[in-house]
């Protein structure tokens, strides 16, 4: 006999702003109503098949939110709107962001959606150059499909008005889009009620992830990523956040217990990840078993080898059986996903007929009959994603599931368990005394820390971890419990593992600037509950070096006459030059800005900026606005220039305590451009030191635009070597 433990983790990353509610992306809702219902719904056919689930708390809570009308994201705000009252950046939005889906699997199947991403025509086209062949028609179909399309087929096949849309397949009326829309919400209600159902009856278990989905060694001791890769380069600051382990473990028990009325048994630690520092937090928490992958297996046994140069498994007695292991006193089981069945159906099986998959599935799994286990049966455990693969295959992966699942069930000498019944019929034999530090990738955490973009996102998490921890001695707050705990929370969603795993050049998603700008927003919030100044360092990405910059740089030591003209051809020529028209299609501006253009450079003291802007556009900030020069590096300090309708212009320097020099500066001029100067030695800075700056024009608080949009102008204080070394180049 052998047992087959399919372990399926479900997990998203808290997409909800809690300081205005909103959520910024759709995957909790489509994924909903695709895979989190799906998966759990197929099983009602099968009965033999016993599985288990891991749930991210955080996923758990965000369905809530979306079950109980609480939760709106940007996609189905602008799927509400009727399609005649859709502004240019709504369609702009929808053209680039509606067809966000699956394209062989989820858009081509259907004709009207295959036509309307045709005419879309990514590959040549940008939003704005096909807008306006788009009728009113055409927006309300693609509001319609970019929704309809996500429905597994097992929901579509019970539902009468679901599946009559589906034939219809274009001209959607807008109580057709109110339909799709509203069997949403009644599907994610439905999610966690059917999940515990079926663990009532013992089909399934749940378990459950630390709460934000945190990659916990990381917490414990980052020192531990360099266990496996010595000379894996770490944050500046090392953040330690033991305490913040144990809460984030402690509240994932709580929110199980809430929504499946028992405590859990089972943790997937998120992505796996495990070292000896985190077995008493999650031994001590009360769960009696985790997961992980072989290769942290092989690792932990000395690097014995589980598989040969072909792939296959060559020591069954050794990947096939739990283990118990022991860390100070602390005692928890643990298994060991198969990595090469996981992976086959997490990654390649999409690609195979669904017939050819089972049959190599289940070669793989007989091969395994030969082999004694000295009376105990081998316990197979796959582990992977129960959301992301299905997109990938045909009709969401239910013909493959069927296929397989029924096969088992047919095979007398096979059998699908749930973790827990494993283990407590057959309890580990074999002890380790050291669990190795690492996730399923690589038996390494070099996903989530060692490149520059995740460090730097670790040492801004540190920063304002640090700050918090500092505010706890405030005598001032009224209030302060609520605004500390609310604080925390920030620190404990920014933790999740999601944000520094699309941080760095190792994994590309669309996305990548709305998950950098979450972590960042999560952060910020942080600040905004104490009333307390954002650190301007926090408004610059962090996924910048992914980019090309867009301005060019000095080339040589200018000469500037500040008139507010260029006074002559060669005044500016040497300078680094951004233009706006070229940084805008990232955000889909639809019109020309008020600045066009900026300027930068220097002598060997004094730095110079310039800016150009349309008159038409910037004469309404003339009265009320202001250019803000915002330097994060080397520290953050700010040029605030004075209101444009005052005389003499002036602007004066602020530093990073909020406090102004007071010192005017009377070294700018504003005529046809803006001309201004500063001496190096007024912001601090000397030969040799990296400057990073921003620009942008504000008015009333309210920034209109900023140059450059996702990154910043960067150059090194000259020395007098500058225009030699340029030369050189």
């Amino acid at each position: 006999m052998i047992k087959i433990a399919f372990y399926w983790h479900q997990h998203q990353p808290y997409y909800k702003d809690n300081v205005t509610g909103e959520y910024s992306m759709p995957w909790v809702r489509l994924h909903g109503i695709k895979d989190y219902i799906g998966m759990a719904l197929l099983l009602e056919d099968f009965p033999r098949i016993r599985q288990t689930f891991n749930y991210a708390p955080c996923l758990l809570e965000q369905l809530k939110d979306y079950g109980e009308n609480r939760a709106s994201d940007q996609f189905w705000k602008l799927t509400k709107i009727p399609a005649e009252d859709l502004t240019q950046e709504n369609k702009l939005y929808i053209l680039d962001n509606f067809f966000s889906a699956n394209h062989q699997n989820m858009i081509d199947i259907y004709p009207r959606y295959k036509e309307l991403l045709k005419k879309r025509n990514f590959r040549k086209k940008l939003a704005r150059e096909v807008v306006k062949i788009f009728s009113n028609e055409d927006f309300q179909d693609l509001q319609v499909w970019a929704n309809l399309t996500w429905y597994t087929p097992l929901v579509i096949q019970r539902d009468h008005l679901l599946s009559e849309l589906i034939k219809k397949g274009k001209g959607f009326t807008k109580e057709d889009k109110e339909i799709v829309l509203s069997k949403q919400t009644d599907v994610i209600r439905q999610i966690i009620p059917l999940h515990k159902r079926l663990q009532d009856l013992k089909q399934i278990e749940v378990t459950v992830s630390p709460y934000y989905h945190p990659i916990l060694p990381l917490l414990c001791n980052q020192e531990a990523a360099k266990v496996i890769l010595p000379k894996l380069s770490l944050p500046k600051k090392r953040l330690l956040a033991t305490e913040d382990a144990k809460i984030q473990v402690e509240r994932a028990v709580q929110t199980y217990e809430k929504y499946f009325e028992q405590k859990p048994h089972g943790m997937w630690p998120s992505e796996g990840a495990v070292s000896d520092d985190i077995i008493p937090i999650v031994t001590q928490a009360g769960f009696h078993w985790l997961a992980s992958d072989e290769e942290i297996l092989a690792c932990s046994l000395g690097n014995k080898v589980l598989r040969d140069r072909y792939g296959d498994v060559v020591a069954p007695e050794l990947l096939y059986k739990p283990y118990q292991i022991n860390i100070k006193d602390n005692t928890i089981n643990m298994v060991f996903r198969d990595h090469a069945l996981s992976d086959l159906i997490g990654f390649q099986y999409s690609k195979y007929h669904p017939d050819s998959a089972v049959s190599d599935f289940i070669n793989r799994i007989n091969s395994l009959k030969k082999y004694n286990n000295n009376g105990k049966p081998l316990l197979v455990t796959i582990i992977l994603d129960g959301e992301n693969a299905w997109e990938h295959y045909p009709d969401s992966g239910i013909d493959f599931l069927r296929k397989l699942y029924r096969v088992i069930s047919d095979d007398g000498d096979l059998e699908c368990v749930r973790i827990r019944d494993y283990l407590e019929e057959h309890p580990p034999g074999q002890v380790l005394q050291h669990i190795c530090p690492g996730s399923w990738i690589g038996h390494n955490l070099a996903t989530w820390i060692g490149h520059e973009e995740k460090n730097t996102a670790w040492d801004l998490l540190e920063d304002t971890r640090s700050f918090v921890v500092n505010q706890a001695g405030r005598k001032d707050l009224l209030s302060s419990d609520n605004i500390m705990s609310k604080a925390w929370e920030e620190i404990f969603i920014a933790e999740g593992s999601d944000w520094f795993w699309w941080f760095g050049d190792d994994h590309f998603t669309h996305y990548k600037d709305e998950f950098d700008s979450l972590f960042r927003l999560h952060l910020k919030n942080v600040y905004k509950l104490f009333n307390v100044d954002v650190p301007r360092i926090l408004d610059v990405p962090i996924s910048r070096m992914d980019y090309r910059k867009p301005y060019s740089y000095p080339k040589r030591f200018l000469s500037v006459n500040l008139d507010g003209f260029v006074s002559n051809y060669f005044e500016w020529l040497d300078a680094g030059k951004y233009s706006a028209s070229k940084d805008m299609d990232a955000m889909h501006r639809t019109s020309d800005q008020p600045l066009q253009e900026g300027f930068f450079g220097f002598d060997i003291d004094t730095l110079f900026i310039r800016v150009d802007f349309n008159e038409n556009l910037f004469s309404q900030y003339r009265d009320r606005g202001r250019l803000v020069i915002t330097f994060v590096q080397p520290e953050e300090l700010q040029i605030y220039t004075s209101f444009f309708a005052d005389k003499p212009l002036r602007f004066r320097i602020k530093n990073k305590r909020n406090t102004y020099d007071r010192k005017d500066f009377y070294s700018i001029s504003l005529n046809k451009i803006i001309e201004l100067s500063c001496p190096f030695a007024d912001l601090g800075l000397f030969p040799g030191i990296d400057v990073e700056f921003f620009i942008e024009l504000v008015k009333e608080d309210e920034v209109i635009q900023r140059m450059p949009l996702r990154t910043v102008f960067y150059f090194s204080v000259p020395s007098k070597d500058f225009e030699r070394m340029m030369w050189q180049v």
